[in-house]
């Protein structure tokens, strides 16, 4: 179930969630490349050591309650942003 989401400028609850994905043409490749692809690198394996060390263990915690999880080392995999768009006024924010 979503959390209802109120947009900052006007109030309204008619809000609409959309995924931005960020994207590199090949310039940054050819200028950037080795530093991007060691920063992934470096990305991936801090999101792997928080889903060993915290998410694990959260989890089973959780299962163990009888409650669901919402894994935290998502964030560090996907490189999706979340972005919400008002249908009222029809300003984009993040939230």
């Amino acid at each position: 179930m979503a959390i209802n989401r109120k947009c900052p400028k006007c109030g309204s609850t008619k809000v609409q969630l959309s995924n931005e994905r960020s994207k590199h043409g090949c310039l940054f490749v050819i200028l950037f490349g080795i530093w991007y692809i060691m920063w992934l690198m470096i990305r991936w394996c801090i999101g792997f050591m928080i889903l060993l060390c915290y998410d694990w263990w959260m989890s089973m915690i959780a299962k163990s309650k009888g409650k669901g999880y919402v894994w935290q080392s998502k964030k560090w995999f996907s490189n999706n942003k979340k972005i919400y768009y008002c249908h009222d006024c029809g300003n984009n924010f993040r939230a």
